[in-house]
């Protein structure tokens, strides 16, 4: 959040500190009385009651009877057939029947054509074929109920279409290496290479649903492509795409347009979203490897842009978005809710890492982002109830209208905001960079009620265009050391009811908390201490209630835990060697040896210094 503070620190600069080096220094506030504690958040239940996220039998069972079944045997400009069900034309080849084709062989110059009743679910065998048209697709599946694509144990296949065609059939274009306008599944535990020249690798204009295999795919375009869903148990996919890796977009019906991936290992590089979902992206499981328009260090408030700095196509990139342009290169996206539950995650994009147009919800992960705009964005409702996550590169770490973490290990490094809550969508305002915040409403709302959070932020760290309410976890900040930032900054109203906060950065604009019950919250500001410098906060023994040692400097703190309260004396010394301390220089409940006494403190009420400005200077809520 940008701030207008112009002759603030001329008139702070006359006034006294609420909490200044002097040991006898006190200053309190009272309680308000109407301060209830706020529950945790409910897990967020999308209703999408008509999305299948199941697999039926038949798509997990890559398994195959040669009894009975039709053999193919591409050679050249022939193709031979044994059995009945398929007719060959030169060297292409037409499935009429339902039945079971085992497919082999190499031809350049043809194409398998399945043109079968819909009442029919044919299963097409791949065991070492290698199709090349240069005229169109390579597989074209025209006409069936559902086609099955097994790929054979230890079969290496290959398919490809042609840089340039011009195909229309029954109101489709075909633009695909392996094309289908029926539900398509491939399963099986052979591997299959894939390179849509023209446009995409695979597209079906129904379900395309992938069971095993391993995949080798370079596409223009869209790597997987299923028009009205995408859905992936199994395999291990390589995607090199110019566009989209991943992409469902049916956006005439609310019940299709997703993605939903339960298992599989996928590395995707990918000119624009790496994952992409019209209305619900689904992750359960999996290992994820998503690098967008040559990663993070291709952020366009950098200079870059879509197309441009990728380095990651071959020889096929004739088609990619032209430089300049402001096109989605987004790791994870969904236009309505992306759902995590499990699965590791490695992201590296120049857009937002995970981002959606309305809601997210992160149950489970291990997630590794590095992003060269937000971490984690959307526009509505952003819930974090668990997973292990860690941001070390990003605009914004995590943004939202409404943020709630109520679990999970959270670490991130953003050059702006850490974590931000400020009512809008995600659209370009700033250098040209889609995402960067065009938040403006005063709605924001962030609810810490668990987990544990560490934020380095160069802007604001915890930071609210409403409010925020913290009543559990443990929450660390290291802000910006320049005065037009906090470490933690609000608009109407904070208000503690359990949990801990330490908040450490500049006292230009520092806040605290505005309202606390159960435990007691301080706001103090003193002279600068020098990075790597502990600051704890003690009893009157000397015993350490909480600590943090920031690796930058600071002159204020913003400090609640649930052991500060009313009717104590309590210490801030700096500098002590304290035990026990995490990586991020964190300890409770400990000892400390040495350091200096900054502050004295006597809570008198729940609230000391808090609501304050610079110095301790009150300038109240609204103060940007």
């Amino acid at each position: 959040m940008k701030k207008i503070f112009i002759a603030f620190a001329v008139v702070s600069a006359l006034l006294f500190s609420a909490c200044t080096t002097s040991p006898n220094a006190t200053q309190s506030f009272s309680q308000p009385n109407n301060v209830s504690n706020t529950p945790a958040p409910t897990a967020l239940s999308p209703d999408i009651p008509s999305m299948d996220f199941d697999f039926t039998n038949s798509d997990l069972n890559g398994e195959y009877t040669e009894t009975g079944a039709v053999y193919i045997v591409f050679s050249g400009d022939a193709a031979k057939i044994t059995g009945e069900g398929a007719s060959a034309s030169g060297s292409s080849v037409t499935i009429e029947s339902d039945g079971t084709y085992i497919i082999s062989g190499e031809s350049d110059n043809a194409m398998l054509i399945v043109n079968a009743g819909k009442e029919v679910k044919p299963q097409l065998v791949l065991n070492g074929v290698s199709i090349t048209n240069p005229n169109g697709p390579a597989i074209y599946i025209k006409s069936a109920d559902k086609v099955f694509v097994t790929l054979a144990d230890g079969s290496n296949n290959y398919i490809a279409d042609g840089a340039s065609y011009e195909i229309e059939d029954d109101g489709s274009t075909l633009d695909a290496a392996l094309f289908s306008k029926e539900d398509l599944t491939i399963n099986g535990s052979g591997k299959l290479t894939v390179k849509g020249n023209y446009k995409h690798a695979i597209t079906s204009k129904d379900d395309l649903v992938i069971t095993g295999g391993e995949f080798d795919i370079t596409s223009v375009k869209v790597g997987l492509d299923g028009k009205d869903c995408v859905k992936i148990s199994g395999g291990t996919i390589y995607i090199n795409a110019g566009s989209d890796g991943i992409r469902s977009d049916n956006s005439e019906d609310a019940d299709k347009g997703y993605v939903y991936i339960s298992g599989g290992k996928f590395n995707i590089a990918a000119g624009n979203d790496g994952i992409q979902a019209e209305t619900v992206l689904n992750i359960e499981d999996g290992e994820i490897t998503v690098k967008t328009n040559g990663g993070s260090a291709n952020a366009l408030s950098s200079g870059g842009s879509i197309g441009s700095g990728r380095g990651f196509l071959s020889g096929i990139g004739s088609q990619q978005p032209s430089s300049g342009t402001t096109e989605s290169a987004k790791g994870l996206k969904a236009g309505s809710y992306v759902i995590i539950s499990g699965g590791v995650f490695e992201i590296d994009s120049s857009d937002d890492s995970i981002h959606s147009n309305e809601n997210i919800n992160i149950t489970g992960g291990e997630f590794n982002i590095k992003s060269g705009d937000d971490g984690i964005h959307s526009d509505t409702k952003l819930d974090i109830y668990g997973g292990d996550i860690n941001i070390s590169k990003s605009y914004e770490g995590i943004e939202s209208s409404t943020v709630n973490i109520s679990g999970g290990n959270i670490s991130l490094v953003a050059s702006d905001d850490g974590i931000n809550a400020s009512g809008g969508n995600d659209s370009s305002s700033i250098s040209g960079r889609p995402g960067q915040g065009n938040f403006t409403s005063p709605n924001g709302i962030i609810n810490i009620s668990g987990g544990y959070i560490f934020v380095d932020a160069s802007g604001d760290g915890i930071d609210s265009n409403g409010s925020i309410t913290v009543s559990g976890g443990v929450t660390l900040v290291s802000g910006s050391t320049n005065s037009g930032n906090g470490a933690f900054d609000y608009d109407s109203s904070a208000t503690v009811t359990g949990g801990v906060v330490i908040a450490l950065g500049s006292s230009g604009m520092s806040q605290g908390f505005s309202a606390s019950q159960n435990q007691g919250a301080l706001l103090c500001s003193f002279s600068t201490q020098s990075a790597g410098t502990s600051l704890s906060l003690c009893d009157e023994n000397g015993k350490v209630i909480v600590s943090f040692t920031p690796q930058k400097n600071y002159q204020s703190a913003a400090i609640t835990a649930p052991a500060v309260q009313s009717g104590n004396k309590y210490k801030l010394v700096s500098g002590a060697t304290v035990a026990n301390t995490d990586e991020n220089g964190y300890a409770a409940d400990t000892e400390k040896t040495g350091g200096t006494v900054l502050v004295e403190i006597n809570m008198t009420s729940n609230l000391y210094g808090s609501g304050m400005g610079q110095g301790g200077f009150p300038i109240g809520p609204g103060r940007h």
